[in-house]
């Protein structure tokens, strides 16, 4: 038996030298972080507990069985930090699990996680942007024919009412004018100064946006998520009820419809009826959410302080311009929430979900001043902290704790020493790398001597991947917002083959444009031109705010642009018989461009081809334009629906433009030269859109129907199935270009698989697209979105609508969609 004294001493040395290793690392890490200073306390005030309701409220309601709520997990860390959350604004209750997924996928929520969420263009873990589904309706356009969706940007505080759902420029423009961070974080230091700066804010995409304002309502947001799980779908509805009447009791309005966005000398967020003029009311906004996380916790929401909220006196609210997150919310802690912390600005520290809950934009008051939007990180026992603080008369001191330190030992290595990067081990990696960055860099800086088989190489664009300069010799207008750009090469010679000889390798294409001041650019399509002639000619409208079409506006004679290509887009003469065949092209503004591309291309060959050129005015056909005729119907906008017209009688409809027409503008007048020299081997129509007129179903019908000037007996249908140049299932899932990157030259044996038939000729007609985006989903349908490129999608649109009716219409019929 050994002496007390001895027992004790050993069985105080014992822990430390027997421990497991792993144990003795948590141990020392606890005891490290427990001997930093303490976390500065929240600046705002908190009370403990929410206070009972002083009148009636609803019944909390059943939850389903087997799916209870959880009443002893903390709530602290159950919310994901995240930079700024984006609402759209869908007037639904409820969604299905996954929110991208609604509407089969056409959806605003699935273009921001296609550019935010993982994988995504713009996807970046220190720079997280939750994007959630709310059921708020969004705005409505003055244009009842636009679609458009509305979003919130918390804890921005913004509201932008309108985003096209026709146009995933406007995503874009959202995502690079409000989402991205001003300033990357520091783990992207190594990234190439071009790659920074894609991936930070630019203010210049502001301005494409319409109508974006400051929130001034508090929002309160309820998970009501039903689709993800019956909890949040049981409680959500009852807390929104609750908390829209307590608001009202409490003499907050609450506003219920489609925020109004108004037009005049400044645009300006509607007030609730009855209040304009005067102090604005406090008004309210209570809607539905998608999943925030935390189901077991339901009933989930956040309360949103507008930033120049005030309270009773004239005082700044304490909680203005934060986002406080509150779980496990009952109909009974309704009333308090809303006397707390919406008027009295105050947190309730037993329901908040604190770790990553209260969001703001403020400027830290430290040696650094930063005044970007930041999260807030408030551990619960800080809250409690100020809480007691500011709750307890006397506070108590808190006698200071002695550290526990365990001794020094050999097994452990120290976490300040710094790892060599050189080593035996890692040098030939290091080598390795350097040696295959060298070859890559080379084919940049020591171009290969030995010339390139590809015959589209072989102008001053060469390989297309990088941009040229081009200098600018004309610009003529072709009406009062376009006009046609004429580039050259600034040095002629050289042994580069001229622009001309494009033509010879593709049927359709485009370069792309660079606006250096933005560093973003667009693709625009030649206009043809004569042979061997050294220049391109860009059919161009100046769009209000575009970012390229303005800058190129401005461009005067001797200007410089830096132009990238070229790129191809489809092979139409591979789609077509070798007896002939018919194309269709349906152009809308200046897609005609690539109506006179295609028609450059086949012509020659013998194919038929029939032009429909819908225009905004008829100045884009003619400069002189003639008195609108008796009973036409002008329209303010472009708005494109070719289902409002009328089957009318007979054949085509639309008008035709002839030599008789006057002041030809220059695009018409290259369509009159190119039907001067074939005849009726083109017809030529044309829509105006502010006289009302429209190309119609039986202008669609009539161009289809058509054999050409060949009459001759229908041949036996040919087996097409898995042909990529003649199935049009084949090309569902194709992107532009497709199969041989619109190079004839490169067409392989196997990309046709056509099974020939005796009396039957290999090939399809063709009918081509090209347009605004909204143009071309109103007849052939949108192209769609997938692993981020852009696919042709199935025929849908007046075409569709076509199709279902007579299901052969399009059987000898290939539409491509540019």
């Amino acid at each position: 038996m050994l002496p007390a004294r001895v027992a004790s001493r050993l069985a105080r040395r014992q822990p430390t030298t027997h421990l497991p290793l792993s144990f003795r690392r948590a141990y020392a890490a606890k005891s490290s972080s427990t001997a930093r200073s303490p976390p500065p306390p929240p600046p705002f005030e908190t009370v403990a507990t929410c206070p009972s309701p002083t009148c009636g409220c609803a019944e909390t309601p059943a939850m389903p069985e087997g799916l209870p709520i959880d009443f002893k997990s903390p709530l602290n860390g159950v919310v994901s930090a995240y930079a700024e959350q984006v609402l759209v604004c869908t007037g639904k209750d409820d969604w299905v699990s996954r929110i991208e997924e609604e509407n089969s996928g056409d959806n605003l929520a699935a273009d921001l996680k296609e550019l935010f969420g993982r994988g995504g263009t713009y996807s970046d873990p220190w720079h997280n942007i939750s994007v959630l589904n709310a059921s708020f309706p969004s705005s409505v356009p003055k244009r009842s024919e636009l679609q458009t969706t509305s979003a919130y940007l918390l804890p921005s505080f913004k509201y932008v009412p309108f985003l096209p759902r026709v146009s995933f420029d406007s995503v874009q423009a959202l995502a690079k004018g409000y989402l991205l961070p001003e300033k990357l974080h520091k783990m992207h230091d190594g990234l190439s100064p071009i790659h920074r700066d894609r991936l930070t804010r630019k203010e210049a995409y502001r301005s494409l946006l319409y109508g974006v304002r400051d929130v001034e309502d508090v929002l309160v947001l309820v998970c009501g998520h039903g689709g993800r799980d019956m909890r949040c779908g049981v409680m959500g509805p009852a807390l929104r009820d609750e908390f829209e009447r307590q608001l009202e009791g409490l003499g907050v309005g609450v506003a219920r419809g489609p925020v109004e966005v108004y037009e005049g000398e400044t645009e300006r967020i509607a007030a609730p009826p009855g209040e304009e003029g005067g102090e604005k009311k406090l008004s309210a906004r209570v809607g539905l959410i998608s999943h925030i996380g935390g189901h077991k916790f339901a009933g989930n929401i956040i309360v949103y302080i507008p930033p120049k909220m005030k309270v009773e006196g004239g005082e700044k609210h304490p909680l203005a311009g934060m986002g406080i997150w509150y779980g496990r919310v009952e109909p009974k802690h309704v009333e308090g929430i809303v006397r707390e912390t919406v008027l009295g600005g105050r947190v309730v520290a037993d329901i908040a979900a604190a770790r990553s809950g209260f969001t703001r934009s403020w400027h830290t008051h430290s040696l650094t001043s930063i005044t970007r939007q930041r999260s807030t990180l408030i551990s619960p026992c800080q809250i409690q902290r100020l809480s007691r603080q500011l709750h307890t008369q006397k506070a108590r001191p808190t006698p200071a704790t002695p550290q526990r330190t365990l001794p020094p030992t050999r097994r452990l290595k120290s976490t300040t020493t710094r790892k060599r990067l050189l080593t035996p081990r890692t040098i030939p990696l290091l080598l390795a790398l350097a040696i295959a960055g060298v070859a890559w860099d080379s084919q940049w800086l020591f171009p290969s001597s030995t010339p390139s088989s590809d015959p589209s190489e072989a102008t001053i664009l060469a390989n297309g991947r990088k941009f040229v300069p081009l200098t600018v010799t004309s610009k003529d207008p072709v009406s009062p917002t376009s006009f046609i750009l004429t580039l050259k090469p600034p040095h002629a010679g050289g042994g580069a083959a001229p622009l001309s000889s494009l033509w010879d390798v593709f049927d359709l294409w485009c370069v792309e444009v660079k606006q250096p001041q933005i560093q973003v650019a667009r693709e625009y399509t030649p206009l043809p031109g004569a042979a061997g002639d050294d220049a391109l000619r860009l059919y161009v409208r100046a769009l209000r705010g575009g970012e390229v079409s303005t800058y190129l506006s401005r461009l005067l004679p001797g200007d410089s642009v830096e132009i990238r290509g070229p790129h191809g887009e489809f092979d139409l003469r591979s789609r077509l018989s070798e007896a002939g065949g018919r194309v269709v092209f349906l152009a809308g503004g200046t897609g005609v461009a690539s109506a006179l591309q295609a028609a450059h291309a086949v012509l020659p060959r013998g194919v038929d081809v029939t032009i429909f050129w819908a225009v905004r005015c008829r100045e884009e056909v003619q400069g002189a334009a003639p008195a609108k005729q008796k009973g036409s119907k002008a329209s303010s906008s472009w708005g494109w629906n070719p289902f409002s017209g009328g089957k009318g009688v007979g054949g085509i409809q639309a008008e035709a433009l002839s030599a008789e027409v006057g002041d030809a503008s220059a695009v018409s007048r290259e369509l009159l030269a190119l039907k001067e020299r074939y005849g009726d081997k083109l017809d030529v129509r044309v829509v105006i859109d502010q006289e009302g007129t429209r190309v119609g179903e039986q202008d669609l019908s009539a161009a289809l129907a058509q054999t050409g000037s060949k009459k001759r007996e229908a041949p036996p249908p040919v087996s097409t199935e898995g042909c990529k140049f003649h199935s049009q299932t084949a090309h569902l899932g194709m992107v532009d270009g497709a199969p041989n990157a619109g190079k004839r030259f490169l067409s392989k044996d196997e990309d046709c698989a056509c099974v020939p038939k005796e009396g039957a000729a290999i090939g399809k007609n063709v009918f081509v697209i090209s347009g605004p985006e909204g143009f071309i989903q109103a007849y052939a349908g949108p192209k769609i979105w997938r692993d981020g490129g852009q696919l042709q999608g199935p025929v849908g649109g007046l075409l569709g609508a076509m199709q279902k009716g007579n299901p052969d219409l399009l059987r000898d019929w290939i539409v491509l969609k540019l």
